[in-house]
């Protein structure tokens, strides 16, 4: 345990280190007929090796202490998961567990400060990154992860080895409930997320005030102004939401995704409420070059590595990657299925494109 503890915060300082991968996005939609589902993007300059993580129940866990010994909180994975990992490590970024609970880390630059260590609670401590994999293995409501948040401590991991690695984490269970999890200056900070919507910096508070700013914004077009004799019109459509933010810093990104999760007409059953988060959440895909960062090694160059979607009703969790936009899926109960142990799947297989030339 201990070598995996090195080798897994060893990678974590490559990821608390790099400046330019903050541009994480999270969705959820509702349908008409009360299905859930869940969205995010992953951003980073440099390739994470995700792969999908399969951790079955009885998997057991130990949480790490500052010093980066595993001394910390001791758990035995109560339900199944399937996620995103990195490095080909077994604690996840991002997932869904077989109640359909969902988890998501996204970065949080600037604001996040964990909990102080009380050596007389190290039995109840673990680190930042080890939260996602911590709930999504024990948890299966937005309630449940609600209660249980007061009776751990998070501290921040072994910096020596680990970097800072700001991150807050966006949570949503099938009956729709949504919250964001936040530590900042030591203290705990839970918000309920009505919208669904989280993206990183600042903090979710500071973000709901700024939407604030485009109580302006309308899916109707504008009607054509009168301007002494003079017709002023529209040049198409779209007008109702002039100004809407099509950069990729976090507050344009969720005043973006506030505007088309409302906006768009509601929808019924699973094919469409999945298509319909499938189609917002790809409104945020950063191509190569688009946003950049000066490194003393040379330029950076942010991109969506992988993007995911899931199901929460029917326990699917889909993704594509950069290089493969053909979207995938993982069954979760086939995959839990005889599992006896943490397995992995590559998500870099070459994109296929079926040829319809000829008609059948």
């Amino acid at each position: 345990m201990k070598r995996f503890i090195s080798i897994c915060c060893g990678l974590m300082l490559v990821l608390g280190m790099i400046q330019a991968g903050d541009a994480c996005t999270s969705i959820r939609i509702k349908t008409a007929d009360g299905l859930v589902f869940y969205a995010r993007t992953m951003e980073g300059g440099f390739d994470f090796h995700s792969q999908v993580t399969v951790i079955p129940q009885g998997t057991a866990f130990q949480g790490t202490l500052p010093d980066n010994t595993s001394k910390g909180l001791k758990w035995t994975a109560k339900y199944g998961v399937v996620g995103m990992n990195a490095f080909g490590q077994p604690l996840l970024s991002d997932g869904i567990n077989e109640k359909g609970l969902t988890v998501g880390n996204l970065l949080f630059p600037g604001y996040a400060g964990y909990q102080p260590f009380d050596p007389q609670k190290a039995n109840i401590t673990l680190t930042q990154y080890e939260v996602a994999t911590w709930l999504l293995s024990n948890y299966a409501t937005v309630a449940e992860v609600r209660q249980a948040l007061g009776q751990v401590r998070v501290v921040q991991g072994p910096t020596a080895t680990c970097g800072i690695l700001p991150l807050h984490f966006c949570v949503h269970d099938p009956q729709g409930n949504s919250l964001v999890i936040e530590y900042v200056q030591g203290k705990l900070h839970i918000y309920n997320n009505p919208l669904g919507v989280m993206t990183n910096s600042p903090a979710f508070d500071w973000m709901t005030t700024y939407l604030s700013n485009f109580v302006n914004l309308s899916a109707l077009n504008v009607p054509r102004l009168d301007l002494g004799g003079v017709a002023v019109k529209q040049f198409g459509q779209g007008s109702g939401m002039l100004g809407l933010p099509g950069e990729y810093t976090p507050p344009s990104r969720l005043v973006r995704m506030v505007a088309l999760t409302q906006a768009a007409l509601p929808v019924q059953g699973a094919a469409a409420g999945l298509n319909l988060a499938m189609t917002i959440i790809n409104n945020v895909d950063i191509p190569r070059g688009a946003v950049r960062e000066k490194e003393t090694k040379g330029m950076m160059y942010d991109i969506t590595q992988w993007v995911v979607a899931a199901d929460l009703a029917n326990k699917k969790y889909y993704f594509h990657t950069y290089d493969n936009k053909n979207w995938r899926y993982v069954d979760l109960g086939k995959a839990l299925q005889g599992a006896k142990g943490i397995k992995y799947l590559p998500i870099d297989n070459p994109p296929e494109y079926p040829e319809v030339s000829a008609p059948r």
